[in-house]
């Protein structure tokens, strides 16, 4: 991982399960709660993103060898 701090936070909060941001003191909106769950979506799509190219370019090493 990078030596950004921002960057650091970012990728924990995301890593964990989803779970709405819930504030006792003020209620979230719609559009606050929708944009939350797009990030956290996109976060995780990103991430079986590289994990399926990983995964492809060790199968076509793989097919390589074999050939």
């Amino acid at each position: 991982m990078s030596g950004d701090p921002i960057r650091g936070r970012y990728d924990t909060f995301f890593q964990a399960d989803f779970m709405p941001l819930i504030r006792h003191e003020q209620t979230q909106g719609a559009e606050e709660r929708s944009a939350y769950a797009d990030e956290f979506a996109a976060y995780h799509l990103g991430q079986i993103d590289k994990k399926l190219g990983r995964l492809i370019e060790l199968m076509e090493q793989g097919a390589k060898s074999r050939t």
